[in-house]
């Protein structure tokens, strides 16, 4: 008997301790290494609760059937196992939400699930021991269905569906809100996919996500090379400054947009250029099937392509373009998720992180306005997430040399701005690692002659502003004779 008050004094202190968790503070700033390492467990720990509830409700549903309950000890070594394990993995789940890696509404939703699933279980064995209890005190007589006896079914019922739902919700942590239903028929279609084939637009519907995964990273409404933009119909019609006729209804081979990406890879005037990835040959094929029966905005899919090849190709291509929904609309989900996760992060450490127009699947980095205090170790923090970003803005930060390092690990970084802050430039030759960085701006910085210098290991860079600095005229002559070599600009230049 003493054995049992213990075990329930135990169980009555985790089930408390458990049940404040979510009432705790929202993660901090900065995280110790055994709460990363402690809480990355719980991906581990969780597959033992799981298993050994869905055993345990599957021998209690069938001791039920039996109105008889079962006092080996045994079954009490897997109950109090279970509860444990599933303790375990709780703990080990809030620790890793304290690192602030995983948050929002789906998390949150999915802490909730996992206290209400332990403070549940114990529960029911408190529910089934007194049951037991009771069934030893009767001479272990099957006794007849009772109000009392038909709780802890219910109790087991709703341990299964917390079981169900709380998996689901890391589940979609994981992979995406609609992993499970990815790809059910009728449930996970995109918008498009919900028209009834032969009432798919051919422009809005099937080319213009084209345009959007192949051509609009350049000719887009914050960039249009060659003063074309791709975003719209209408855009499209406007043209270039080449001044030629993009769409020339009936005639494939005299529109220039037909013409520019059949290109041979080597032409200048290819699109895209051969460092990218190029239309396919269905698509090139569909798009001058389009243009040669009048490209008009309005034209449906219809019947497709006719003739024995043009067949061949809508079968194709329409298993191509079904596929590519469900995996846009999936990237779509995933970005959403990871835009709310770093947008969270950003607000804890004083910055803007916000999807990059420009540069699709990848972030921006800047300031609030008013500014807070951004330092090298504001910068480590984001390390987990580097390769997301593609421009950096923390004019007048305390930003050092070395919290260039931390910059060099962003590898996708196409633009870096610094001015108004310490920098000498000794830290330059870090970025030399990011092959895509093209514009820096440093202007009324610190920048030494000897940091200037540093600057011609980055051939890459395109532009730098060094208006405001230290550098002698000198060294700045020396600078722009060197080939290749960035252009040194005496201008300001833009802050974001």
């Amino acid at each position: 008997m003493k054995n049992k008050q213990v075990l329930g004094w135990l169980l009555g202190l985790a089930a408390g301790v458990i049940a404040i968790l979510p009432f705790l503070p929202t993660p901090s700033t900065s995280t110790s290494d055994w709460t990363y390492f402690i809480g990355r467990f719980h991906i581990l720990l969780l597959h033992f609760p799981i298993g050994l509830i869905l055993l345990l409700v599957g021998i209690e549903f069938w001791n039920f059937y039996q109105q008889y309950l079962q006092t080996s000890s045994l079954l009490s070594i897997l109950w109090i196992t279970a509860i444990i394990s599933c303790f375990c993995t709780i703990g080990a789940g809030f620790l890793l939400y304290q690192t602030g890696d995983y948050q929002g509404s789906l998390v949150r939703q999915h802490l909730w699930g996992g206290v209400g699933l332990g403070l549940l279980m114990i529960a029911s064995y408190a529910w089934r021991s007194a049951l037991v209890q009771g069934q030893s005190k009767r001479n272990s007589a099957p006794q007849k269905s009772n109000w009392k006896k038909r709780i802890y079914p219910v109790s087991l019922l709703g341990m299964l569906g917390l079981v169900i739902y709380t998996s689901h919700l890391g589940g979609a942590l994981t992979h995406g809100p609609n992993f499970l239903t990815e790809y059910a028929p009728t449930l996970t279609t995109s918008p498009a996919l919900q028209k009834p084939t032969e009432e798919l637009l051919v422009f809005e519907d099937i080319l213009l996500p084209i345009f959007e995964a192949r051509c609009q990273s350049c000719h887009n409404q914050h960039k249009t090379k060659g003063d074309f933009l791709m975003t719209s119909y209408s855009s499209i019609q406007v043209g270039g400054k080449s001044g030629k006729a993009m769409l020339v209804s009936g005639e494939a081979a005299q529109s220039e947009l037909y013409h520019r990406i059949t290109l041979p890879l080597r032409d200048d005037e290819r699109m895209p250029p051969k460092q990218k990835k190029g239309l396919s040959e269905d698509e090139v094929a569909l798009l001058k099937w389009w243009i040669e029966e009048g490209a008009k905005e309005d034209m449906q899919w219809g019947a497709g392509p006719v003739g024995p090849e043009g067949q061949a190709l809508a079968d194709r291509f329409l298993r191509q373009f079904n596929e590519q929904q469900k995996k846009w609309a999936k990237d779509e989900q995933e970005l959403a998720i990871l835009t709310q996760k770093l947008d969270y992060l950003g607000s804890k450490l004083g910055l803007v992180i916000a999807p990059d127009p420009n540069y699709k699947g990848l972030f921006s980095v800047a300031q609030h306005i008013p500014p807070a205090t951004i330092t090298d170790e504001t910068l480590h923090s984001l390390r987990s997430h580097y390769h997301l970003f593609s421009k950096v803005s923390l004019p007048g930060s305390e930003i050092t040399d070395d919290g260039l390092f931390n910059i060099s690990q962003m590898t996708a970084l196409q633009e870096l701005y610094l001015p108004k802050t310490c920098l000498k430039g000794n830290g330059l030759a870090y970025l030399s690692d990011l092959p895509q960085l093209k514009t820096i701006n440093l202007s009324y910085s610190l920048i030494s002659d000897a940091g200037a210098l540093q600057l011609l290991d980055l051939p890459q860079v395109e532009k730098v502003y060094l208006y405001g600095t230290h550098v002698s005229p000198s060294v700045w002559e020396a600078i722009e004779n060197f080939r290749p070599a960035p252009t040194i600009l005496a201008e300001e230049g833009p802050y974001f």
